[in-house]
């Protein structure tokens, strides 16, 4: 029911529909996954260097990522939660109630910013800021801030310009890399 609502004040607010025939396939999948890509191989080799995938499983106690074969399905489902509360809601509805609402139609690109910085930071400031509340370094907590926040910043983008469905793809190929390809075969976390 929120997706639906999400979707709803998506098109009352400016973002393309999931399928709009104005958005090309390319800008719709192939720009979200080039994104995904290149986001998904910084993450990979900057894990290398700091570690946190080992940290993440001797912390927890558990393996860093869902195991192969099923990964794929496990990971392209969490994309699309993580989706629907990180963006398909919060920013469509927040952005009509202050822009359409509050402000009659005005500021509405100032305000989308505002927003696409704010949901932004929900992910990286949950999942890693936690992390100096666990003892871990603020040297090795900024630059999964930093990643995870340039991560989500490139879907609310995408959003925004190509619609959700490009939302979701640049989070699912991020996946495919970092918890699939790189969690499953090549560090086996």
């Amino acid at each position: 029911m929120l997706g639906v609502l999400g979707i709803v004040l998506s098109h009352r607010t400016g973002f393309p529909a999931a399928w709009d025939a104005r958005v090309s396939n390319v800008q719709r999948l192939l720009i979200p996954a080039l994104l995904g890509i290149a986001i998904g191989v910084v993450q990979s080799a900057l894990d290398t260097q700091f570690h946190w995938t080992t940290l993440f499983a001797q912390d927890a106690g558990v393996a860093f990522n869902a195991p192969w074969p099923a990964s794929p399905l496990f990971y392209t489902a969490g994309a699309i939660v993580v989706e629907v509360f990180y963006r398909l809601l919060p920013v469509p509805l927040l952005l009509w109630l202050i822009s359409n609402v509050v402000l009659r139609g005005r500021a509405q690109t100032q305000i989308f910013w505002i927003l696409a910085v704010l949901s932004s930071l929900l992910e990286p400031a949950d999942q890693d800021l936690r992390e100096l509340g666990h003892g871990a370094s603020l040297t090795l907590v900024a630059p999964a801030f930093v990643i995870d926040l340039v991560l989500n910043l490139a879907q609310v983008v995408m959003f925004r310009r190509y619609g959700f469905v490009a939302a979701i793809a640049t989070r699912v190929v991020f996946y495919v890399v970092w918890h699939v390809v790189y969690g499953n075969f090549i560090c086996a976390c």
